[in-house]
């Protein structure tokens, strides 16, 4: 996990690994403890989240954002990490599609996450369809490169929740089809 924080180099994945030491001297160092010096936060919230997105509970996804805050997570970090989650399931779906065993398991080789994890992300990627991924991902994306220069991150984010919730909000051609495929979710249901 570390050397994945790091963009992948050792040498920086190493570097975090000291930092982690030093705060938590002559202390066991856990996963837990490990992702309060870094900042960073645990898949099972990226899980919880991405559920809620897809279920378009606005509320359920703020809560988890203030959960994140209260915690003094980086909110900067927490967006990159939850648009690479989104590139995982993204990845996984597009592997399931191809039908490929062996290309299956060279996929989950190239995403590198825990067999825990990935039971779950394969769960989920069964559950959403491909054109809502990727406009989660252009949406997650385009609030990462606003995050640069923004002081009120945390507003920012909320409205990306929003608008990964109700693709009403939006007019481009991916948030259209989203509505669409709302819709006939609601006819086959007979609402």
């Amino acid at each position: 996990y570390i050397a994945k924080a790091a963009d992948g180099s050792m040498r920086d994945g190493l570097s975090l690994l000291d930092q982690c030491i030093a705060f938590h001297i002559g202390q066991r160092l856990t996963f837990d403890k490990a992702l309060d010096v870094l900042g960073a936060v645990d898949t099972g919230v990226f899980s919880n989240l991405v559920r809620e997105v897809m279920a378009r509970n606005v509320v359920g996804c703020i809560r988890i954002l203030e959960d994140i805050v209260i915690q003094g997570r980086e909110l900067s970090q927490f967006v990159l990490d939850f648009t690479w989650y989104l590139r995982n399931l993204m990845l996984l779906k597009a592997s399931s599609a191809e039908g490929s065993a062996s290309e299956m398991q060279a996929m989950e080789d190239i995403m590198e996450v825990s067999s825990d994890n990935l039971v779950k992300l394969k769960e989920e990627a069964s559950m959403v369809e491909t054109e809502s991924l990727l406009r989660y991902i252009r949406i997650m994306s385009e609030l990462s490169g606003q995050l640069r220069y923004a002081s009120g991150k945390r507003i920012l984010i909320e409205i990306a929740l929003i608008k990964l919730c109700k693709p009403a909000m939006e007019i481009d051609a991916d948030s259209v089809l989203e509505r669409v495929r709302a819709v006939e979710e609601q006819v086959e249901k007979g609402i």
